[in-house]
């Protein structure tokens, strides 16, 4: 079988340089960058490598500064940044959770609850830890699951997704019980009327 990656990350924790030997392609790499990589741990082992679970399998991913908030679903291996924050809770369901947190209503409570850098949202740990979730009936959480199922394949066709964001929005409005007054304070352009929006079934 042969792997078609031009590219490649190489993730080294400090205690690999005990062992480089057994990497030799690897250590012939390193080798030319020695002058230049400021690791503690150089040339072989990254600075404070962090556990690499946070890369793997199913996760959100969320830049740490934006000028929205946007938080990404996804199910394979994937090695960011520190300018990137990777979210592994194993009590929601992560579609559900990506919904929930790409929502005007979190939006709205990030900017005035949350951390602000500016007009830049600032995400870290301190505002996700602090975000109300309600206990959502497992239907719901399926609807929603499902529903971000459905933009994540449109997305990889480019197909508009608008339409389902805006049912999503929909849906967190009325799962948090906000009227429609509510609502408008927080999207003055909300396209429902005060009767279609308080006929959604939650």
């Amino acid at each position: 079988m042969h792997n078609k990656n031009k590219e490649w990350i190489i993730y080294t924790k400090s205690d690999i340089k005990n062992n480089i030997d057994s990497y030799p392609n690897i250590k012939h790499h390193l080798d030319k960058y020695s002058d230049i990589i400021t690791s503690d741990n150089k040339p072989y082992g990254l600075h404070r490598a962090r556990n690499e679970e946070f890369f793997k399998g199913e996760k959100i991913i969320s830049l740490r500064k934006n000028h929205q908030p946007c938080f990404t679903y996804t199910d394979f291996d994937c090695y960011v940044t520190q300018t990137f924050y990777s979210i592994k809770p194993h009590t929601f369901n992560l579609k559900y959770l990506t919904a929930l947190l790409n929502s005007k209503l979190i939006a709205f409570w990030l900017r005035y609850k949350g951390k602000m850098q500016g007009n830049n949202y600032q995400i870290d740990k301190e505002p996700l830890v602090n975000i109300p979730i309600i206990n959502t009936p497992e239907k719901t959480v399926n609807l929603l699951s499902n529903m971000v199922a459905e933009i994540l394949d449109k997305k990889s066709k480019n197909e508009d997704t608008l339409h389902l964001e805006q049912e999503i929005d929909n849906i967190i409005y009325r799962l948090y019980n906000l009227t429609y007054d509510n609502v408008k304070i927080i999207d003055d352009k909300f396209p429902l009327s005060q009767q279609e929006y308080e006929s959604i079934a939650i």
